[in-house]
Protein backbone atom coordinates (compact mmCIF):
# COMPACT_ATOMS: atom_id res chain seq x y z
CA UNK A 1 0.00 0.00 0.00
CA UNK A 2 1.17 3.32 -1.11
CA UNK A 3 1.63 5.85 1.77
CA UNK A 4 -0.13 9.43 0.55
CA UNK A 5 3.01 12.11 0.91
CA UNK A 6 1.68 15.25 1.89
CA UNK A 7 2.98 17.94 -0.60
CA UNK A 8 4.58 20.98 0.18
CA UNK A 9 3.31 23.90 -1.62
CA UNK A 10 6.36 26.45 -0.27
CA UNK A 11 8.30 23.73 -2.27
CA UNK A 12 7.02 23.42 -4.97
CA UNK A 13 6.84 27.33 -5.33
CA UNK A 14 10.31 27.34 -4.97
CA UNK A 15 11.57 25.03 -7.53
CA UNK A 16 8.97 27.19 -9.93
CA UNK A 17 10.32 30.38 -8.91
CA UNK A 18 14.05 28.99 -9.40
CA UNK A 19 12.66 27.27 -13.06
CA UNK A 20 11.58 30.63 -13.76
CA UNK A 21 14.84 33.14 -12.71
CA UNK A 22 16.83 30.24 -14.68
CA UNK A 23 15.04 30.55 -18.19
CA UNK A 24 14.98 34.08 -17.92
CA UNK A 25 19.11 34.30 -17.19
CA UNK A 26 19.56 31.19 -19.59
CA UNK A 27 18.78 33.65 -22.37
CA UNK A 28 21.04 36.11 -21.76
CA UNK A 29 24.08 34.06 -19.87
CA UNK A 30 24.02 30.51 -22.02
CA UNK A 31 24.60 30.01 -25.91
CA UNK A 32 21.61 28.87 -27.83
CA UNK A 33 23.64 25.87 -29.07
CA UNK A 34 24.71 24.44 -25.68
CA UNK A 35 23.02 25.43 -22.33
CA UNK A 36 26.50 25.38 -19.75
CA UNK A 37 28.46 27.37 -22.99
CA UNK A 38 29.06 30.29 -20.09
CA UNK A 39 30.07 27.78 -17.63
CA UNK A 40 32.19 25.91 -19.77
CA UNK A 41 33.64 29.58 -21.02
CA UNK A 42 34.51 30.45 -17.03
CA UNK A 43 35.97 27.26 -16.60
CA UNK A 44 38.92 27.63 -19.16
CA UNK A 45 39.49 31.12 -18.41
CA UNK A 46 40.23 30.38 -14.54
CA UNK A 47 42.55 27.89 -15.72
CA UNK A 48 44.84 30.77 -17.03
CA UNK A 49 45.61 31.68 -13.23
CA UNK A 50 47.40 28.82 -11.05
CA UNK A 51 46.03 31.25 -7.67
CA UNK A 52 42.96 30.14 -6.86
CA UNK A 53 42.04 33.34 -5.74
CA UNK A 54 42.93 34.97 -9.22
CA UNK A 55 40.74 32.34 -10.79
CA UNK A 56 37.90 32.68 -9.14
CA UNK A 57 37.72 36.43 -10.24
CA UNK A 58 38.43 35.25 -14.04
CA UNK A 59 35.43 32.85 -13.70
CA UNK A 60 33.35 35.64 -12.84
CA UNK A 61 34.36 38.15 -15.18
CA UNK A 62 34.45 35.53 -17.99
CA UNK A 63 30.41 35.03 -17.05
CA UNK A 64 29.66 38.57 -17.45
CA UNK A 65 31.72 38.69 -20.55
CA UNK A 66 29.93 35.72 -22.53
CA UNK A 67 26.52 37.38 -21.15
CA UNK A 68 27.47 40.43 -23.41
CA UNK A 69 29.29 38.55 -26.28
CA UNK A 70 25.97 35.67 -26.22
CA UNK A 71 23.34 39.09 -26.02
CA UNK A 72 25.18 41.18 -28.68
CA UNK A 73 26.53 38.44 -31.27
CA UNK A 74 22.58 36.83 -31.22
CA UNK A 75 21.22 40.32 -31.68
CA UNK A 76 19.20 39.42 -28.57
CA UNK A 77 17.70 42.05 -25.74
CA UNK A 78 18.57 41.73 -22.04
CA UNK A 79 15.34 40.65 -20.41
CA UNK A 80 16.88 40.52 -17.30
CA UNK A 81 19.41 43.13 -16.53
CA UNK A 82 20.42 45.86 -18.70
CA UNK A 83 23.79 45.59 -20.55
CA UNK A 84 25.31 48.55 -18.69
CA UNK A 85 24.66 46.69 -15.66
CA UNK A 86 27.17 43.85 -16.76
CA UNK A 87 29.76 46.30 -17.61
CA UNK A 88 29.66 48.17 -14.22
CA UNK A 89 30.03 44.37 -12.76
CA UNK A 90 33.09 43.83 -14.94
CA UNK A 91 34.37 47.00 -13.50
CA UNK A 92 33.86 46.09 -10.32
CA UNK A 93 35.20 42.73 -10.45
CA UNK A 94 38.19 44.06 -12.22
CA UNK A 95 38.88 46.54 -9.82
CA UNK A 96 38.16 44.33 -6.53
CA UNK A 97 40.30 41.81 -8.27
CA UNK A 98 43.23 44.54 -8.71
CA UNK A 99 42.91 45.59 -4.69
CA UNK A 100 43.06 41.86 -3.59
CA UNK A 101 46.15 41.39 -5.62
CA UNK A 102 47.43 44.52 -4.21
CA UNK A 103 46.93 43.54 -1.11
CA UNK A 104 48.87 40.10 -1.38
CA UNK A 105 51.78 41.95 -3.29
CA UNK A 106 51.84 43.79 -0.31
CA UNK A 107 51.52 40.87 2.18
CA UNK A 108 48.05 42.08 3.49
CA UNK A 109 46.10 39.04 2.03
CA UNK A 110 47.38 35.49 3.60
CA UNK A 111 46.76 32.76 2.04
CA UNK A 112 43.37 30.88 3.57
CA UNK A 113 41.51 27.68 2.71
CA UNK A 114 38.36 28.78 2.22
CA UNK A 115 37.39 26.94 5.11
CA UNK A 116 38.79 29.99 7.09
CA UNK A 117 36.10 31.63 5.38
CA UNK A 118 33.01 29.69 6.04
CA UNK A 119 31.87 29.42 9.31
Amino acid sequence: MRRKVRENKTFYDLLKASGDLHTLKANEYSGDADPYANFKFAGQMSKLFVDPDDSGFVGRIAERLFRLANLENNHKEPQNEPIEDTERELCMLVVLWMSMRKDRRRGQVAAQSINDNVT
